[in-house]
């Protein structure tokens, strides 16, 4: 065994206080694990007034048919739309967008033959305290310019979307 020098003593001694000191802040830090009844639990405070809690969740946009976007321009619309009902999911119903998440984003597209049918979809939505989006064009492209594309409503379950959306047509 060799001779313990004070340059030897002292960095043993910094390392022994660096693994104090990391271990102290890991577990300080540390997320604490919870359990599915309690992330449950947490989430139904949040309370909306959908039949099921557990049903699932899906985001529904309606892309109007009477505009005959061709299909690079109804994917970018109903891209831009999607993106409009995260962003305000996030942040008026965050539990409400982590649910959606949870099963997977669920996105589908059906046809609104007209602009009219459009905003009576977004009316029907309000009435049942589902979020909506309207998304209107720039007008760079093929439609007008501030031609109202497609409308996102949701996330929001399955079982409340029905009230809304359950008679359109898949795009």
């Amino acid at each position: 065994m060799g001779i313990i020098t004070s340059s030897s003593l002292t960095i043993f001694s910094a390392g022994i206080g660096i693994g104090v000191t990391s271990a102290y802040f890991i577990l300080r830090f540390k997320p604490k694990h919870r359990s599915s009844d309690d992330i449950w639990k947490n989430e139904m405070e949040e309370r909306y007034e959908f039949e099921d809690p557990k049903d699932e969740y899906r985001l529904i946009m309606g892309v109007r048919n009477d505009l005959k976007m061709q299909k690079g321009k109804v994917a970018a619309q109903c891209g831009h739309a999607a993106v409009a009902a995260y962003a305000k999911s996030l942040k008026e119903r965050p539990i409400l967008l982590k649910k959606w998440l949870r099963y997977g984003g669920t996105k589908i597209a059906v046809r609104v033959d007209s602009e009219e049918e459009l905003l009576t979809l977004h009316k029907a939505a309000q009435a049942e305290n589902i979020l909506s989006s309207i998304i209107r064009d720039a007008g760079q492209t093929q439609v007008a310019p501030g031609s109202r594309t497609v409308i996102a409503i949701g996330p929001a379950p399955k079982s409340a979307l029905d009230k809304v959306t359950g008679h359109l047509k898949l795009y």
